[in-house]
């Protein structure tokens, strides 16, 4: 995307800021306690709006594409059963490097019916475990902390864990980005049909 006036921006000398946000979601449907099928989708999207600096670009891509959309399928999932590992590749596709990568978790309640005991998001985030969380090859799961103080690093830990300033990309070059989810083992009925919808947030900083 070329500057313009549409756009408010003005190229002028000086070396402005630059990042690019993609969201990327994971619908978790969560089913206990008996035979029945979940879903999980994994969605890449990109926003390249903003993205433009005055001495170049950031153009980050997730498994070498832009806005298209993949699916990911998990069926019967009952206690115990994992999501993963889920890897999305990412590479710097621009004419800058990138100095430092951001990531943030965010997620919203997506029950599915019936929902006889309505748990809230943050409930369900609680019993979906993390066992795998890497980025470049390396293990992040030390990085994030036990928020809820359930002895175990969850959904609900990635929300409130502040991952930024880890090593950027530059111009050309890839790293991986992997994650495994389970449903604890110890996952009551309750929790029958109780979901959420999982969104992570990479930004490549210049």
């Amino acid at each position: 995307m070329k500057p313009n006036d549409d756009t408010g921006y003005k190229k002028t000398g000086k070396i402005s800021p630059a990042w690019l946000v993609l969201p990327v979601s994971v619908a978790l449907v969560i089913i206990a306690g008996h035979i029945g099928v979940t879903r999980s989708s994994l969605v890449d999207t990109e926003d390249a709006s903003g993205n433009q600096a005055a001495v170049g670009a950031l153009d980050l891509k997730t498994n070498d594409i832009d806005g298209v959309s993949q699916t990911l399928y998990a069926t019967s999932m009952l206690p115990g059963n994992t999501i993963g590992p889920s890897t999305i590749q990412l590479r710097n596709a621009g004419s800058i490097n990138g100095s430092s990568l951001d990531i943030a978790f965010s997620y919203v309640e997506n029950d599915g019916n019936p929902n006889s005991v309505n748990k809230n998001a943050n409930d369900t985030a609680g019993t979906m475990e993390v066992t795998t969380l890497n980025y470049g090859g390396s293990s992040l799961l030390g990085s994030v902390s036990d928020a809820n103080s359930n002895g175990y690093k969850d959904v609900y830990d990635l929300a409130n864990a502040a991952l930024s300033g880890l090593s950027g990309l530059n111009v050309s070059s890839t790293k991986n980005f992997e994650i495994t989810v389970q449903l604890r083992s110890d996952t009551g009925t309750d929790f029958k049909a109780d979901g959420i919808t999982l969104t992570m947030t990479f930004t490549l900083n210049q």
